[in-house]
């Protein structure tokens, strides 16, 4: 029963488009969901992102994003299995709060814990960034895809656009001409051997690649100019200014001009802090096991960034998300929602 009322608020959520900057609808739907459950939700903008904010005054925070991507994927069902864009990233892990929030008021239990759903994640984080301007709660789980983990840790990041330029020379001349292809992977293999990237972590790796590359060729030439994005994945405890150190003389070296624009520290907590020790009994009790690192953006860096302690937890995967295969089993978002149930539970006792 509890997994096919999972499916159908899913569905409902997956029906309503949701890109970033058109958060509206699913927002309004969102609304009514918990005003017919009788929860008071309070509306924070700045004109720009809209938040949706339930139990305000709390120290402890479950965030969720409404956006997600653009359309790739229409949702249509499966067994027990959702398909469609955001059905992992992340309404899945909505679909979690919303059940347990249900839940909540059909057993006549109170709400211990803050809610709050942000706009914007997939693109700039100004929903994180304004509630988390308006709002300083102790501690906070963000809701993402992590199968089912408990992220304690997340990865710092580096992200770059760059051109790189070339000479041209007619395709059957390439001792003529300088291939701009030939140099981005050349700098990109160069970034690759420097010492962060070989380094092994506890969660996952250091890592940098291409993420895009577009190289304009209309005649038969060898290509004279290749714009393209890396982007890199830091461990939790090196240093993003330390790794730019080491960055920069490469990229003045191949590059036209090049722009960094993303950089985050990543972080560790200890898991004797106390939201860790709230998530580990709430574990316990519902038979979940591990600890792990989140590798990608989540608004969990914001709280951080803030002071707020933070770990990020859902159902889903995050391999699959953005993907046109993009997917969920609702026994997860189930068991997700129990998950935040007894943590709601176990807070609100002071244990």
């Amino acid at each position: 029963m509890k997994a096919e009322r999972a499916k159908e608020i899913l569905v409902e959520l997956l029906k309503i488009p949701s890109p970033s900057g058109h958060e509206d609808r699913l927002a309004l739907h969102i609304m009514e969901f918990l005003h017919k459950l009788d929860y008071d939700v309070h509306i924070e903008s700045d004109g720009k992102v809209i938040d949706l904010v339930v139990n305000p005054d709390a120290e402890l925070f479950f965030e969720v994003h409404m956006d997600t991507i653009d359309m790739r994927a229409e949702p249509f069902v499966r067994g027990n299995i959702v398909y469609g864009t955001g059905a992992s990233d992340v309404k899945g892990g909505l679909a979690s709060i919303l059940l347990m929030l249900e839940s909540l008021k059909k057993e006549k239990q109170d709400l211990n814990v803050g809610v709050v759903f942000v706009s914007d994640e997939e693109k700039g984080g100004m929903g994180s960034a304004l509630f988390m301007e308006r709002y300083k709660p102790k501690m906070a789980i963000v809701i993402e895809p992590t199968d089912l983990e408990v992220h304690i840790a997340h990865a710092g990041n580096i992200e770059g656009y760059f051109e790189v330029d070339g000479k041209e020379a007619h395709g059957a001349c390439p001792e003529s001409g300088i291939n701009a292809i030939d140099q981005a992977y050349r700098m990109i293999e160069e970034l690759k051997a420097l010492e962060p990237f070989k380094q092994k972590g506890k969660y996952f790796d250091a890592y940098i690649g291409l993420q895009e590359l577009i190289c304009e060729n209309p005649y038969y030439l060898i290509p004279a100019l290749c714009r393209g994005r890396f982007e890199a994945r830091l461990l939790p405890d090196q240093e993003v200014e330390d790794v730019l150190d080491l960055m920069d003389p490469i990229l003045d070296e191949y590059t036209l001009r090049y722009e960094y624009t993303e950089i985050w520290d990543g972080y560790e907590l200890s898991e004797d802090e106390e939201i860790v020790q709230l998530a580990k009994k709430a574990m316990d009790a519902v038979g979940l096991e591990d600890f792990g690192g989140m590798r990608s953006w989540t608004d969990a860096i914001n709280f951080m960034y803030n002071g707020t302690k933070t770990i990020v937890f859902g159902p889903g995967n995050l391999d699959i998300s953005h993907t046109k295969g993009e997917r969920i089993d609702v026994r997860d978002v189930v068991k997700a929602s129990e998950f935040l149930k007894k943590v709601n539970e176990i807070y609100g006792k002071g244990e």
